[in-house]
């Protein structure tokens, strides 16, 4: 079992964890769902927040028998939103930035990044929100065969980063991306938010309010992180 007094990386989820973007990515199923006759709530996106893109399209076509094909539904969802990114701002979570630069302070702390975005996607996030130059190793969902919540991605991210899994701490938003770390052997932190709070996050190690409050709890252990 992997031991925070052994982490030499941090792997971040992005949307939901650094990023704002779990409005407009439940906004993006709403618009390519409609002429489809699907009126897609936000009491059931609750069931999908953290899934890979690819696994909830083809469950959502199963579910309610949807007459296009998964490749169509994610390519125009994926459309919508690089468009939004283009033209707008990117919204940082509470103390993203903040806790960002905490860890690169930590001298040989290495930063990964683990999501289920394709890759074009998670550097315009990055990139608009001033947090590119950051991160040594980033993995996308298309990177990737399985996504959350399989292991690949974490598992992967933990490569790149020249590191063993038991020595990364994952932070994730969603239970799915939980179990994603979990299976791959690392210590996980979850920040539940509004989209993902009623799901179960009893895979987690600590179930923190927000990134400020799990980085104090790191400051109150002496945790080195190198």
């Amino acid at each position: 079992m992997p031991k925070l007094s052994q982490i030499k990386g941090i792997i971040f989820d992005l949307d939901g964890v650094l990023i704002d973007s779990e409005e407009l990515h439940y906004l993006a199923w709403v618009k390519v769902l409609k002429p489809l006759g699907l009126n897609f709530s936000k009491k059931e996106n609750f069931n999908y927040a953290g899934k890979q893109i690819d696994i909830t399209a083809g469950e959502l076509l199963e579910k309610y028998n949807l007459n296009v094909a998964k490749e169509k539904l994610v390519k125009q969802r994926r459309k919508i939103i690089i468009e939004y990114l283009k033209n707008s701002d990117v919204k940082l979570m509470p103390y993203a930035r903040w806790a960002v630069k905490f860890f690169v302070k930590k001298n040989g702390t290495k930063l990964g990044l683990a999501s289920g975005s394709v890759k074009e996607m998670i550097i315009l996030k990055l990139k608009k929100a001033g947090l590119y130059s950051f991160f040594t190793a980033i993995v996308a969902g298309d990177d990737i065969k399985r996504g959350k919540p399989y292991p690949d991605s974490y598992l992967l991210a933990a490569k790149k980063l020249k590191l063993k899994p038991e020595e990364c701490l994952a932070i994730e938003d969603t239970q799915y991306g939980c179990e994603s770390a979990k299976s791959a052997g690392l210590f996980c932190f979850a920040i539940p938010n509004k989209y993902s709070r009623k799901q179960n996050f009893s895979k987690a190690d600590k179930v923190f309010k927000d990134l400020e409050k799990a980085i104090n709890y790191i400051k109150s252990k002496n945790l080195c992180l190198i």
